[in-house]
């Protein structure tokens, strides 16, 4: 009976997988890698609480827990998933979450009050960054420890060789159903600007869309400095995208988990946060200092912080890849803990 057949402890996972997003479809593969002594399936998903749960035998005679995975899902988004596996009885644990507004779908504030007696009963509380556990807190939620994003767990092992011809990677999104630049993006013109001079320099810029739908954006944005030959990569799993960032002197993003891939392979990025989780994570990994916020009047602000960087990112790779490393040994202690605790 598919997972089940493996003879492994159950667990379910609720997540973002599935919609084309690398990061949360990477999470997910993240979380299979940490639970590797489980069987990992999707929560309200998997054949077999389909088949049992009619019959009595779904709940915690078939799942050891539930993981609420990677991904900003502390959020009313995910509630009601939450709550229907709280009402089966089962054991419930955050990995790497975080706490607030998920993206551009939503607005900056999001109203997670009503998160917290769901959470006074999760056996294990396990966040993204400081923010996230500052903000549980102020809630009256104990026990909160702060693991690191999820994906980090997919950190390489040894530090990649970089390029001898200085690259750049690129990945940038906005509001879906917007034109390039609208909004609050239009301060892209101070990327432009920056990746002209780049290229000017003989520097190489490696377009990589996270999403498809991302690819638009990076081809007009490819045109608009001159490289609009240039072909946008859409990689499909984790492992491919490291193999396109790796080379790279450094990376400048918009979607979070393009930062985070980065710092999996020692790449210092240069985050354009358009959501708090942004900055959470570059804090988590001591680089706030290159955290430019999207706003109408950042454009000078970009282009600075972008040549600023690509002149310093190399004596920055030791250490981001040693804190990316970090963390990943973090999640592996954490979940390593939880799960001893969910069998007790």
């Amino acid at each position: 009976m598919g997972a089940r057949a493996t003879g492994k402890p159950l667990v379910g996972y609720i997540g973002a997988q599935g919609g084309g997003n690398l990061g949360d479809d990477s999470m997910y593969a993240a979380a299979g890698e940490l639970l590797s002594r489980r069987s990992l399936v999707e929560f309200g998903q998997s054949r077999e609480e389909r088949w049992l749960t009619p019959f009595g035998l779904g709940g915690r005679r078939l799942f050891e827990s539930i993981v609420l995975g990677g991904g900003t899902l502390i959020n009313p988004i995910w509630m009601d998933q939450v709550q229907d596996a709280l009402r089966r009885g089962l054991r419930l644990w955050s990995l790497g979450t975080g706490l607030g507004s998920c993206g551009f779908g939503q607005p900056d504030d999001v109203d997670v009050r009503n998160w917290s007696p769901l959470l006074k009963q999760f056996i294990g509380i396990g966040v993204r960054g400081f923010r996230s556990k500052a903000a549980l807190e102020e809630m009256g939620i104990g026990n909160v420890r702060v693991v690191g994003d999820l994906a980090l767990a997919l950190a390489q092992p040894q530090l990649p060789d970089i390029c001898d011809v200085p690259r750049v990677a690129v990945s940038i999104t906005q509001q879906p159903g917007q034109a390039y630049g609208d909004g609050e993006c239009s301060c892209f013109i101070g990327l432009e600007q920056a990746l002209r001079g780049l290229v000017r320099d003989g520097w190489i810029v490696d377009p990589i869309a996270m999403h498809p739908r991302d690819a638009v954006f990076l081809g007009e944005l490819m045109r608009r400095v001159g490289q609009g030959g240039v072909p946008v990569s859409v990689p499909r799993f984790a492992s491919e995208c490291f193999g396109l960032i790796a080379p790279c002197t450094f990376m400048i993003a918009v979607r979070l988990h393009a930062a985070v891939f980065s710092c999996c392979v020692g790449v210092p990025p240069l985050m354009l946060g358009y959501r708090e989780k942004c900055l959470e994570f570059m804090e988590s990994m001591n680089l706030e200092a290159w955290h430019v916020p999207i706003r109408r009047q950042a454009g000078e602000e970009i282009e600075n912080a972008a040549m600023t960087l690509s002149s310093l990112a190399p004596s920055l790779r030791l250490p981001v890849h040693a804190r990316a490393l970090a963390w990943k040994e973090t999640l592996t202690e954490y979940v390593r803990s939880v799960v001893s605790a969910s069998v007790d």
